[in-house]
This record gives structure tokens, C-alpha cells and sequence, in this order.
């Protein structure tokens, strides 16, 4: 059996310039890793079941691609992984979220697969908090793949919270019948080389996809992200937003696809990047693609990157403060955004003590 694995991942769904080496990332040698699960907390009205047999372990889900690719599914069948499959049963809204806990050991190498079937007019949340050791080392890949029946609606949300010397490959796969609704809200803190990808299908009409992340990228770290939003329905629309801190020797690319098909008539697609460098070594890459097959269709991209403002850090160092303790103010200022957005108190507290605020709120 090969103990190791060749990944092309993240690859861009139409080509840019070759020279700038931004259309897919390859990854050589990878160990071929154990498969692993995760802790799970399930609510009541929640349903699951184990993928059994010799299926592969998405073939419940394989009409639905993911933002990393095919060979992250070559990566998860090598390691024998089965996938945990959950339903929320038609027109049942869960108000306790699915809690799904990766705790990670030192020099960890562990794979693991989730599938989420939302039915019509149902209502879940989702939370996969992915942790170690803040100096622990390893490996791990963990796959998500949503559906969602007409109407219903899906909060994913992903927070990471790894070792200094961790690789991550987080790849996630969704599809939206008419008027099915998903946001995906995620929060990168920790790891050295995070790979990420997201794609969402909007296959039914007036479907839709909202993903927010933020991110921060210091020391040596690596990030690298592919979204992808593909309209297939008429009036399907997208939002997908980044924003993060980029510190130290950091390096990240971002990937933002708004993929209009033939038939996708009314559709409105929108993609945002805010990137903070505090740093002159870092290396940021943004590369925002739309594609469209389609006449009638609005699609809107931007994207900002730069350094904090001298006047703006004339006025904080004149109101007392120093630049680390600005930088670091700004940096909590992105992240902070997002983890509102979290409806879990749990695991808001699990990110600020991951930041190192939690006794400083709990003395408040």
C-alpha cells in the first residue's frame, strides 16, 4: 500500500496566467494519513448514520464537488475514511447546534468526513472546531459535504484553532436546491499551512451562499484558499467575503470564483478581500475571477490590501498607545467581527482564550 500521496488541489475553475503560478497548488508526498473522528455533541432532533460498506466515502454526496477537488476525495478513500452522515428531517428547525470537536494529539495524522442532509424547510447549525496544542505538530484533513433540500436552511461554521507547526487541508463541498440558503462562517487562528477549499452548487432557483472568513497568518504560516460560487438556478445569489492579518513571513493566496452558468438569468454575485499587511516580508496573493454564460447577471469583485494609514497611527500613538499594541488592536479588530457572528457562546469563549483574552473578560 502507498504511504504516500500527489495532490494537485484547489485548482482555479478556468485558468489565469501560467507565470503567475495561482491556477492550482500541488502538494508532493503527502503521508497518507489514519482515519480519525470527532467528538460529537448531537442535538435531539438530529439523525445520523455511518456510511457502510466498501462506497466510497462521499457516494451519498458525489454529485457534489468541493472547493479542494477530487484529490482530496483520493486522499480520504486511501485512508479508509468513512464518512459520518447527519439529517435534519423536513420543516424541523434545530435551535442546538450540531457541535463537532477535532482535538488534535501531537504529531497527529488523521483524516475524517462529514455529510449533512438538510430537508425541506428545515434549519440546522453546524460548528467543526478543528484544535491542538498551540506548539503541537501534525497532520490532518477533514472533508464537508452539505445538501440542502428546497428551503432549507444550513450555518456552517469552522473555527481553527491549531499548533505552530500543524498542516491543515480543510475541503468542503455544497449544493443549494430552490431556495435553500447557506452561510459558512470561518475563523483561521492557528496552523502553519492551512489548504482551503469551499464550493457551493446553487442549483435551484432564488438558492444562495454567504461565506465570511477571517484569518491570521503569522511566522512562516502558509494559507491557501479557493471559493468557489457556481449559479446554475435563475436569481441565485452569492456574497463571499475575506479579511485578514497577514504578520512576520507569512504567505497567503486567495482564490475567489463567481461562476455564472447558462441559465443562471437574474443572478447576483459579490466578492470582497480585505487584507491587512503588518509586515514587509510577507507575500500576498488575491486573485477575485468571475466567469459568466449567462447575459443577464450582475457580478461584483474588490479587493483591499495594504498597510495601516500614518495618519491613522499618528492618531493612536498620540492617544498613548505603541504600534505592537495597534497592530495587535487591528488584527483582534478583524477576527472579533467574525466570531460574533457565532451563535454558540461556547465557542466564541473557546476562540477568545485561543487569543489569550479570556481572563482579561472574565476580571471585566
Amino acid at each position: 500500500m502507498e504511504k504516500e500521496y500527489n495532490m494537485t488541489i484547489n485548482r482555479l475553475p478556468s485558468k489565469t496566467w501560467n507565470w503567475l503560478r495561482m491556477n492550482e497548488t500541488q502538494l508532493e508526498k503527502i503521508e497518507i494519513p489514519a482515519a480519525g473522528e470527532a467528538k460529537v455533541t448531537l442535538p435531539e432532533k438530529i439523525t445520523t448514520a455511518e456510511n457502510e460498506g466498501a462506497k466510497p466515502w462521499n457516494a451519498d454526496f458525489a454529485g457534489i464537488a468541493s472547493g479542494m477537488g477530487e484529490d482530496m476525495d483520493g486522499l480520504l478513500a486511501a485512508a479508509g475514511v468513512k464518512a459520518k452522515h447527519y439529517e435534519v428531517p423536513a420543516d424541523v428547525t434545530e435551535v442546538q447546534p450540531l457541535l463537532l470537536d477535532y482535538a488534535y494529539a501531537q504529531n497527529s495524522l488523521q483524516a475524517g468526513a462529514v455529510a449533512v442532509k438538510a430537508g425541506k424547510n428545515s434549519e440546522i447549525t453546524v460548528i467543526e472546531d478543528f484544535a491542538s496544542d498551540r506548539e503541537a505538530s501534525g497532520q490532518a484533513a477533514v472533508s464537508t459535504r452539505l445538501y440542502l433540500e428546497e428551503g432549507a436552511k444550513l450555518r456552517l461554521i469552522q473555527v481553527q484553532r491549531l499548533g505552530s507547526d500543524f498542516t491543515f487541508m480543510n475541503d468542503i463541498g455544497a449544493l443549494c436546491e430552490e431556495k435553500a440558503s447557506l452561510e459558512v462562517i470561518q475563523l483561521i487562528l492557528g496552523g502553519k499551512n492551512t489548504y482551503l477549499g469551499c464550493k457551493t452548487t446553487l442549483q435551484g432557483r432564488e438558492s444562495s451562499v454567504n461565506t465570511d472568513t477571517a484569518y491570521i497568518v503569522d511566522g512562516e504560516g502558509r494559507l491557501d484558499m479557493n471559493y468557489v460560487a457556481l449559479h446554475e438556478g435563475k436569481k441565485t445569489q452569492s456574497n463571499m467575503q475575506a479579511g485578514g492579518v497577514l504578520r512576520d513571513h507569512a504567505f497567503k493566496l486567495y482564490r475567489g470564483t463567481i461562476d455564472f452558468k447558462w441559465g443562471a438569468k437574474g443572478a447576483v454575485g459579490n466578492e470582497k478581500e480585505d487584507v491587512l499587511l503588518l509586515s514587509n516580508d510577507v507575500v500576498n496573493q488575491t486573485i477575485p475571477l468571475i466567469l459568466c454564460a449567462e447575459e443577464d447577471v450582475e457580478g461584483n469583485h474588490g479587493a483591499t490590501i495594504g498597510k495601516l494609514d500614518d495618519e491613522l497611527l499618528f492618531y493612536l500613538e498620540s492617544r498613548g498607545m505603541n504600534r505592537e499594541q495597534i497592530y495587535e488592536m487591528m488584527a483582534m479588530a478583524k477576527v472579533d467581527a467574525v466570531c460574533r457572528k457565532i451563535p454558540d457562546p461556547a465557542t466564541q469563549a473557546k476562540v477568545q482564550k485561543f487569543l489569550g483574552r479570556a481572563v482579561e473578560e472574565e476580571e471585566a
